[in-house]
């Protein structure tokens, strides 16, 4: 079975250390970075090496990194200003990725400007115009380019554009993420599964309610886990059952519900 991993954005309103030791305290060794701008500073170099020791120092392996998502980073903007701005945002964070010693590096296909259906064809070119960029800075650097399927309303959130997109990029170094809770609330989470599993270095797991990207444990939502764990089986997947879950209030007790979440989905719980 895979190993089970948690994004440190499941307490991204705080300090990237005040996650760091319930994680292990659940017994989870695998970490995905979050660059949420309270969790991290991706342009002190020397807060990342600082951080990469007390990661190491508690047994703790990066093994991915989320590029940095929002209204204000967007590689498919019509303002050529945002967008090199944008680009050079994300190539700072794979740079980010690098110092911690990760490998997998997250990115969504454009921004959370919903305006892009209006322009289709020219936001999908610069999509693939944008991650070419930063796929070659990830080369450079060591790094996996990971295309993860975003919400179904926003630029590569449907099948066929998020197919488009990937099709345009190297195919050497780059891989695909599926995020459970994006392709479930677009109704294809197994036709997503079966489509791009020759591709899939990566899964984001969260669950829903069924209307909103709620980021609940898995097994408290919709979500159907069995159909989900037998179908990434059957891909011959390799690699982490990342949790991408959120909560307020108490962080390790966030942490030890999502992990336990994940031990039931997965049949190890004890």
């Amino acid at each position: 079975m895979w190993p089970i991993g948690i994004s440190t954005g499941i307490a991204y309103r705080h300090a990237i250390d005040v996650v760091l030791e319930p994680i292990r305290a659940a017994g989870v060794d695998r970490i995905e970075i979050s660059t949420a701008p309270q969790h991290i500073d991706l342009g002190d170099e020397g807060a990342l090496r600082r951080l990469g020791v007390r990661i190491r120092e508690r047994s703790l392996v990066v093994h991915s990194l989320h590029a940095p998502f929002g209204h204000d980073v967007n590689l498919t903007s019509p303002d050529p200003h945002l967008r090199e701005s944008s680009i050079g945002r994300l190539v700072q964070a794979a740079e980010a990725l690098a110092i911690l010693g990760g490998s997998l590096y997250v990115i969504h296909p454009g921004g959370e400007d919903q305006r892009w259906v209006w322009e289709r064809e020219s936001r999908l070119a610069m999509s693939v115009e944008g991650l070419r960029r930063i796929h070659a800075a990830c080369v450079a650097r060591g790094l996996t380019l990971v295309l993860e399927t975003p919400l179904p309303h926003l630029l590569g959130g449907q099948l066929d554009d998020f197919a488009w997109i990937l099709a345009r990029i190297p195919e050497e170094h780059t891989g695909v993420c599926i995020d459970t809770s994006h392709c479930s609330l677009g109704g294809f989470l197994f036709d997503a599964l079966s489509r791009f599993k020759d591709r899939l270095v990566h899964v984001q797991v969260s669950d829903n309610q069924g209307s909103t990207d709620d980021h609940l444990p898995p097994g408290t939502g919709v979500i159907d886990w069995p159909r989900f764990c037998s179908g990434l089986a059957a891909s011959g997947y390799a690699g982490t059952f990342m949790l991408e879950v959120s909560g307020n209030g108490d962080v390790a007790a966030h942490v030890q519900r999502a992990v336990l979440g994940a031990r039931r989905v997965l049949g190890t719980a004890v």
